[in-house]
């Protein structure tokens, strides 16, 4: 017996899990210092650590002309200065995330050695928030740079006095800051050099200079990419057959293609059919069966203007294995009220026989009140309005070559059978809004973040919202300083702040058979 209880066997735990981050015991020069001289800092931790993403993370401020030296040795982070110190300044290294334990990569957060070359650290801060201008998010990485320069020119020429990041929630916070006046801006810096050097790149900046004589918290800026005066060409693919897409960086309703390695005659005058998107920023070239060629050149014009020059190997006839224009609907067994159907074709349509199709309500052919089909947006959707009744049956029956499409093939027989849904299953908002400008306004109806539906408003305004499936909904509202129905993005050097986003502060819970009432006092 007493050998038994003595026998008992336990497995090896290796002890308890490390989950403390890395202590920093003792740095030389001291963490703090002033009328600092030296050429090196060697800060020791209690364990031995590892960098990651240390050039993301590391920032550094003010910057230095030449980036310092970052190693490692054991337990010690050693940090080489390369550069000339600015005189009576405090500088501030920050790393961010970067430095951890070697053994479950326990992270030190946001790490940070400060001296001064001076008397004396400063000790002002300036922090915030970067907000997307057009949807609210918060936006990470984001550089936010403060200047004692006063140029107009300073974010795409010169390098900042002082550097901050933004975190996972866009906030920032930038420290030991002196005592004077500055310009601020936020950079989503894609070419990671402190400028705002890109067409792309997003912006925000503050219209009047911060004088800084205490610390500033809780600034929201917003971020917005300019409109660019250039027209170009964002991509272009050929993936199907005598399909071409092109995206361009703005919308244009003087786009022209003209296909440069093939004579325009009369066989091949109609080569292709245009397609714009509804915002004509994209198009679609489809190439008719006159264009036999293997490759294309094709010139692209805004106007006058030629933006661009694209070649493409055309995928071969041989690879077209269509028999027949699929059509589809967006029919579904449960059919929402006060909705459209809407067909579609898979190529464009060259030929219709819309008088062709039938509704039929409880088997019975409608006769009256069917409005004839149309075509929106496109040569492939057609439109079919019909003031559907709750919890009624339905078909929609297109018989056999109703469509013929851009290659000559004609659609099959395509017959759907639906239900409508009932009245209870809706909710509605009963919407009053109040708004504290005089401008115009763009109010938006989304839900899961897709647009339900807007409207173009004035002053104060009535709105009720009716049929509208169970969910969470969002009310956003657009300023539209310049009346032109869109919203409208910033420019810095014309001193244009984006037009002002507002969303109504709760989510809309939406029930089925129930009222949401609504007083939106909108607020500056």
């Amino acid at each position: 017996m007493i050998l038994i209880s003595c026998a008992q066997i336990k497995p090896l735990t290796g002890g308890e899990k490390d989950v403390a981050a890395p202590k920093e015991i003792e740095s030389s020069p001291l963490n703090g210092s002033v009328a600092f001289n030296d050429e090196a800092i060697i800060i020791e931790f209690d364990e031995y650590i590892r960098l990651t993403n240390v050039s993301s993370q590391l920032i550094v401020s003010p910057l230095m002309e030449t980036p310092p030296e970052i190693s490692i040795k054991g337990k010690k982070l050693v940090i080489k200065l390369k550069s000339e110190l600015a005189p009576n300044t405090t500088h501030s290294l920050n790393f961010g995330n970067a430095i951890s334990d070697i053994t479950e990569n326990n992270v030190f957060p946001n790490y940070k050695y400060v001296f001064s070359t001076g008397g004396y650290i400063d000790s002002l801060s300036y922090s915030g928030t970067v907000i997307n201008a057009f949807n609210q998010s918060a936006k990470e990485n984001i550089y936010v740079l403060l200047y004692d320069q006063f140029e107009d020119s300073i974010p795409y020429k010169e390098l900042p006095r002082y550097v901050a990041l933004t975190d996972k929630s866009g906030k920032f916070s930038i420290t030991n800051i002196a005592n004077g006046n500055y310009k601020f801006f936020a950079i989503n810096d894609i070419n990671s050099n402190y400028l705002f050097d890109l067409p792309n790149e997003e912006i925000g900046f503050l219209n009047d200079k911060i004088q800084l004589d205490s610390s500033s918290s809780n600034n929201s800026i917003y971020l917005f990419e300019e409109e660019s005066d250039l027209q170009y060409v964002v991509k272009s693919e050929h993936k199907t057959y005598s399909k071409i897409d092109i995206i361009l960086n703005k919308s244009s309703e003087e786009i022209t293609i003209t296909p440069l390695n093939i004579s325009i005659n009369d066989e091949v005058e109609n080569w292709s059919l245009l397609e714009h998107n509804t915002t004509n920023d994209s198009l679609i070239i489809w190439l008719t069966p006159n264009m036999e060629t293997e490759a294309l050149s094709l010139e692209i014009k805004d106007g006058t203007e030629i933006i661009d020059t694209i070649d493409f190997e055309l995928i071969p006839k041989s690879e077209f294995k269509d028999t027949s224009l699929q059509i589809t609907t967006n029919i579904t067994s449960s059919f929402d009220l006060n909705k459209s159907i809407i067909i579609t074709a898979k190529r464009p349509i060259t030929k219709e026989l819309i008088e062709r199709i039938q509704l039929f309500e409880d088997s019975t052919l409608i006769q009256k009140g069917l409005e004839y089909p149309q075509f929106i947006n496109s040569m492939q959707k057609i439109s079919i309005d019909y003031p559907f009744k709750e919890n009624t049956n339905y078909q929609l029956f297109i018989p056999p070559n109703t469509f013929e499409g851009i290659h000559g093939l004609k659609n099959d027989t395509v017959k759907i059978d639906f239900k409508t849904k009932k009245e209870s299953n809706y909710g509605i908002i009963n919407l009053t809004i109040n708004p504290y400008f005089p401008e115009k306004y763009i109010l938006q109806l989304s839900k899961n973040k897709k647009l339900v539906t807007e409207h173009y408003f004035s002053g104060d305004q009535t709105q009720q919202y009716k049929y509208l499936a169970p969910g969470i909904y969002t009310l956003k509202l657009i300023i539209d300083n310049n009346a032109d129905g869109n919203w409208t993005t910033g420019n810095y050097l014309e001193d244009i702040q984006p037009e002002k986003v507002i969303f109504y502060e709760k989510e809309i819970k939406i029930r089925a058979n129930w009222d949401n009432d609504i007083i939106w006092t909108v607020k500056e």
